[in-house]
């Protein structure tokens, strides 16, 4: 099982689970991102992810991202 921040750009993935602070979880699970959806890595920037998840791209903090596990 790898972080969020540990995975390749370009490929899919499943999220397993998630934790956190209750705000951010809530924000990120308003955005479609939760267990048992599938995400796509689209790129590693400095300081966050971003992710496709149901036509959205979402960028992800390294914060939150080492807390969501797939």
């Amino acid at each position: 099982m790898l972080s969020l921040n540990e995975t390749k750009a370009g490929e899919d993935y499943t999220v397993k689970w998630m934790t956190g602070m209750p705000e951010t979880m809530d924000y990120i699970r308003s955005c479609k991102v939760s267990e048992g959806e599938d995400v796509h890595v689209i790129s590693r920037i400095f300081g966050g992810v971003i992710v496709g998840v149901k036509n959205r791209r979402i960028l992800i903090s390294d914060d939150a991202a080492r807390r969501i596990k797939v």
